[in-house]
């Protein structure tokens, strides 16, 4: 066992060994404390402690990374390098510590998403599945900002105040350009602070309508009726006018059945009755809002009934489905009860034709056949004449 006092690159081998050991029991301890925190997370999250089972979930992913980097910086403190090694061994053991760290941290992003579904079950919103995107990506871009810097820091052996002045003409540039980036980032609080709509929420901005499918740090996704996938910056969303479909109360419908001027006082009476029977008492109504109908207006060329309800809950397919039962009723009651529709229509007299009224001004009347002949002689001379 002599050889192993031996010297190699100045320092005996058996330092080469201890410190290869020292880094294969770490990763050997590492492998056994994933396990153990792992099947501590599955027992605290079958209990229903989210919150810590995530952030042992956390440790685990990590443990074995981070075994390594504790264990490889006592084993080269064992192994004397040459001056020109020395400094590489330093910068490379403590970059490895740092991604280690850098790593658990990234894993404990976890505690506040189990945080925030823990909020979100708790209020029976989808505030989790709103917030939970955007404050994961925010924590995870302050993870690689601040382990860049480090690393830099550690390369360059310079503390952060030199790095960000060496930095300072970049930094500048880099603000300018992304001025829009942080609008969209401050539209995101604003989303999040005034919640106009949730994930899954229909709503329409700037004449798109579709569902909301992702809530970012800089841009809203919303799959319109049409499928397509829309991305609105959160700066623009933030700002403009913005209609929730989906937090409607109901659904409000408002029908105008015109009817014929011939049609006599009773009927109308009971074109009025047909639909407030076909409504009464209807299919998604709220007592608070109950059904009207009217005969309102006499039109131009027709009478008209009004009629308006509401309907919730705010089903689009049930409600249309409702309202052509209604509308085939309706049509169905009033051909059986002799009620007509009217239409706009004209009525073309040709010269001559003994209905055809003469105009007195603003008035319309019918003469006996004899006066209308001697009236038409009379235009027709005075025509000629001119």
């Amino acid at each position: 066992m002599d050889w192993m006092y031996d010297e190699w690159q100045g320092n005996p081998v058996w330092h080469y060994l201890l410190a290869l050991g020292i880094v294969v029991v770490a990763m050997l301890l590492g492998l056994i404390l994933r396990s153990v925190f792992r099947r501590w997370s599955d027992h605290q999250h079958k209990s229903g402690h989210a919150i810590v089972a995530s952030g042992l979930k956390a440790v685990a992913e990590s443990m074995i990374f981070l075994c390594f980097a504790i264990a490889q910086n006592i084993a080269l403190d064992l192994v004397v390098f040459s001056h020109g090694l020395e400094k590489f061994q330093e910068v490379s053991s403590d970059l490895i510590t740092l991604l280690a760290f850098a790593r658990l941290a990234w894993q404990l992003i976890r505690v506040p998403e189990a945080w925030l579904g823990v909020l979100a079950r708790r209020d029976g919103t989808s505030l989790n599945s709103m917030i939970s995107p955007m404050v994961r990506n925010c924590l995870r871009t302050l993870v690689i900002l601040l382990t860049l810097l480090q690393g830099v820091q550690i390369i360059s052996n310079q503390d952060f105040t030199t790095i960000l002045a060496g930095l300072g003409v970049g930094a500048a540039a880099l603000a300018l350009a992304s001025q829009q980036s942080v609008s969209n980032f401050f539209g995101a609080i604003v989303l999040f602070v005034n919640r106009p709509f949730d994930m899954g929420d229909r709503i329409v901005y700037s004449g798109s309508d579709g569902t909301v499918e992702e809530i970012g740090i800089m841009c809203t996704k919303q799959r319109t009726l049409e499928g397509h996938l829309v991305t609105i910056p959160n700066g623009k969303l933030s700002g403009d006018m913005i209609r929730n479909i989906s937090k409607r109360p109901n659904l409000r419908q408002i029908h105008n059945f015109t009817i014929t001027y011939d049609t006599p006082p009773a009927k109308i009476r009971r074109a009025v009755e047909i639909v407030q029977e076909l409504l009464k008492d209807h299919e998604g109504m709220d007592e608070s809002l109950p059904p009207k109908v009217y005969f309102n207006a006499m039109n131009a060329d027709s009478l008209n009934i009004f009629c308006i309800f509401w309907y919730h809950p705010v089903d689009w397919w049930a409600f249309n489905d409702f309202n052509q039962k209604l509308l085939l009723s309706v049509f169905e009651q009033y051909g059986e009860e002799g009620i007509d529709f009217a239409f706009p229509s004209q009525t073309v007299y040709l010269a001559g034709d003994e209905r055809r009224p003469l105009n007195f001004g603003d008035l319309n009347v019918k003469l006996p056949p004899e006066i209308r002949e001697q009236i038409e002689r009379d235009e027709s001379d005075a025509a000629s004449q001119s």
